[in-house]
């Protein structure tokens, strides 16, 4: 038997439903969770689940509960090869006190599913097996590696040191861990120390080395106000309004429904000139007054300042990311989810890819570990070149459309471009509507990724450590 722990949100939960999934029942996994809150929480609201993560749900087996709790969109469906279609959400240019237009459809398979995160970890806690053990209050400070014995130099043991002073060991430690990863800190100070250190580093800590300061997060000059929106509130003010049957993306505010459609998460990002990859002095999630949120968006259509009557209690949240590590193992340590890739919600494909990592990595420790300790790190090598890669271009892609939505992609429409729709239109305004409908393709060329390819392309790969590393 081999000890896996993990942290206690999405991706941490989803290792475990993998591992017991596909470890085989004479030879069972040893699996602790440890969650650093009192309770498992949940950052954020609301979470978009597209057809490569429900593929996952199916073969978890949790594909009908998810369902009872998601909220899927309404529009009428289209065909298009050969594959049902349906609309995902809309682009919609709302920056300008006349009333705004869509001009770009986003379809997708199912169209677009989303629900409260809090509903997701419900379900994956209720079908958490009793043999696996949930620890809380278990906030992670560090961790340290030796080996299982002398004669046994490639098995490693892992003490994890916990902030109220008690330590557990494990086989295995996965850091699922979020943006703020206390694994991931650990793993880039123990890897400069006797990887670059030695080498003649010019910087004693990680921190400041050209290579490790890729773990340190890194603001995107973006904020990001979210609140939840009661529907029957906006709807009694716009039965008609856009996010009535569609998750939509106006210039740059994202919203959708969720908690069977009683809320509308709202999320409204806005981007400070020049901070992008700037330090950020104070807080990272922090509430503000309503008027806050008003002060932005006040010249922007009607269908805006309807949310905005129903704005409540916001907060304002620091768009941080982890860019472009150079690695996400080392000694039986992996990261997953927001610890190896924390990204723009661009795509909403942070939680989705979380799941993915844990997916993977689940099945690939599930097949390996039963048959011997010795086997882990060549699994671990294995995940790593698999979604690393993958990963970053996932990042990559987020903060192009995001840029895209902002209308400040270069060699796209602009907002120096035109102000919404004149009732006579001139030759500029016809060139800058087709201008914003090749921008509307565009944007739909960017998500094809979400459904045009699923996570069971690598899973395959995973399992076969062995023939992978052989060349077979």
């Amino acid at each position: 038997m081999s000890r896996v722990g993990s942290g206690g949100g999405i991706a941490g939960l989803t290792l475990a439903a993998a591992i017991h999934k596909h470890a085989p029942a004479d030879a069972p996994v040893e699996v602790n969770i440890y969650e650093a809150d009192s309770e498992v929480r949940t950052a954020g609201a609301g979470i978009t689940v597209w057809p490569r993560t429900w593929d996952v749900m199916r073969e978890l087996g949790l594909y009908d509960a998810l369902s009872a709790v998601a909220v899927k969109s309404s529009s009428t469906s289209t065909s298009g090869n050969e594959v049902e279609l349906k609309p995902a959400f809309v682009a919609r240019k709302a920056n300008q006190p006349t009333k705004g237009f869509n001009y770009g459809y986003v379809y997708a398979p199912t169209g677009s599913t989303t629900m409260h995160r809090r509903d997701m970890i419900d379900v994956f806690l209720q079908n958490l097996p009793s043999s696996y053990r949930l620890h809380t209050s278990k906030r992670l400070k560090s961790y340290t590696t030796r080996p299982r014995s002398p004669t046994s130099q490639s098995e490693t043991v892992i003490t994890l040191q916990f902030a109220d002073g008690t330590t557990a060991e494990a086989d295995v430690l996965v850091g699922a861990d979020g943006i703020h990863s206390a694994t991931r800190c650990a793993m880039y100070a123990q890897a400069h120390e006797r990887e670059c250190v030695p080498q003649g580093a010019d910087e004693s800590r990680w921190q400041n080395c050209d290579r490790c300061r890729a773990a340190e997060p890194v603001w995107t000059g973006v904020h990001s106000y979210r609140c939840l929106i009661p529907t029957e509130e906006l709807y009694a003010l716009n039965p008609k309004h856009t996010t009535a049957t569609i998750g939509s993306i106006l210039c740059h505010i994202i919203t959708y429904q969720i908690s069977g459609g009683k809320f509308l998460n709202f999320v409204a990002l806005c981007r400070e000139p020049k901070g992008e990859g700037s330090p950020y002095v104070g807080p990272w999630v922090t509430g503000v007054p309503r008027e806050e949120v008003l002060s932005k968006f006040a010249l922007w259509e009607p269908e805006v300042q309807q949310m905005l009557q129903c704005v409540r209690n916001p907060t304002r949240w620091a768009i941080h990311v982890v860019d472009k590590l150079p690695f996400a193992v080392r000694d039986n340590v992996a990261l997953v989810g927001d610890a190896m890739h924390a990204m723009p919600p661009n795509f909403g494909a942070g939680g989705g890819q979380a799941i993915e990592d844990a997916y993977i990595l689940g099945c690939s420790l599930a097949a390996r570990t039963t048959a011997t300790r010795a086997h882990i790190p060549a699994v671990l090598r294995t995940y790593e070149q698999i979604r690393l890669p993958f990963t970053r271009d996932v990042a990559r892609r987020a903060r192009e459309v995001g840029l895209m939505y902002e209308f400040n992609a270069p060699g796209y429409y602009s907002a120096a471009d035109g102000e919404g729709v004149p009732e006579t239109e001139t030759e500029t305004d016809k060139e800058g509507r087709a201008r914003l409908e090749a921008l509307g393709e565009a944007i739909r060329d960017m998500w094809g990724w979400q459904w045009k390819e699923d996570a069971f392309v690598w899973a395959d790969p995973a399992r076969n450590v062995e023939a992978r590393d052989a060349g077979i």
